[in-house]
């Protein structure tokens, strides 16, 4: 083979090379293009988990997909809450069901419920235990250190109650139960709100549950039964210090 030759067939590698690497170029310069123009409806996001619940219906069919051309894994009714797991930009969620059921739903047929509203309800609902609990308790003796059920202490009562009422463990003394919890004022009481009292000048040394109404639910004192106070006037005005929310 000449020179020529060679050098020949080098031009012609050259060219073969020159040209693969082009169509390289546009093939991947398409793809790009191509993945940037995937349809909107395709491209879904995590959120935050929240909580959804289930509008008026017959039945809402939980898809395997975000569409109703994917098969149905279960089934929500009206008033079910869920949880929500992921939201796809064409308008379906991921959820998952009370039974564990995770799939695709039309968010049109879910409201989302305000995760502090959601807390709120529930707090709410615990309150209502707990002073339940507690007024049950009315007539009952005090017993200096009793925790009931048969007799109670101050802070004896309010732990019994937040311990049935709610699953709730709080320290065993009035000023340890004065540490707990969140700071409310006086005008912004709750029922089940935890409030204390000082005598003699020595510090916090009572408890009471607020039950609403300018009043609480409380074991007084040795020789005298758990009963109903108003906390606005006579002693328990005079001897109010503050009031904490455990719920």
């Amino acid at each position: 083979m000449g020179i020529k030759d060679m050098k020949l067939i080098k031009n012609i590698l050259a060219k073969v090379i020159t040209m693969v690497m082009i169509s390289t170029f546009i093939y991947i310069g398409q793809n790009q293009t191509t993945s940037y123009a995937l349809p909107k409806e395709n491209i879904s996001a995590r959120v935050n988990t929240q909580t959804g619940k289930i509008k008026q219906c017959d039945y809402l069919n939980i898809r395997s997909g975000a569409s109703t051309k994917y098969s149905v894994v279960g089934k929500a009714y009206t008033n079910d809450i869920v949880e929500i797991i992921e939201k796809n930009s064409n308008g379906w969620y991921k959820i998952k069901l009370a039974n564990k059921t995770v799939g695709w739903a039309s968010g049109s047929y879910i409201t989302i419920q305000d995760t502090n509203t959601t807390n709120n309800n529930q707090n709410s609902t615990k309150a209502s235990k707990v002073v339940d609990i507690a007024k049950k308790q009315i007539g009952k003796p005090y017993k200096w250190g009793a925790g009931g059920p048969n007799a109670f202490d101050c802070s004896g009562l309010t732990s019994y109650s937040y311990k049935n009422g709610a699953n709730v463990k709080l320290p065993r003394s009035s000023r340890e139960q004065a540490k707990v919890g969140k700071s409310v004022s006086k005008k912004d009481l709750q029922a089940g709100d935890l409030i204390f009292f000082s005598s003699g000048g020595s510090g916090i040394n009572h408890v009471g549950l607020y039950i609403g109404d300018s009043k609480m639910v409380h074991s007084p004192r040795p020789g005298e039964n758990v009963r109903i106070d108003k906390i606005n006037t006579g002693y328990y005005s005079r001897t109010y210090v503050s009031a904490k929310r455990v719920l």
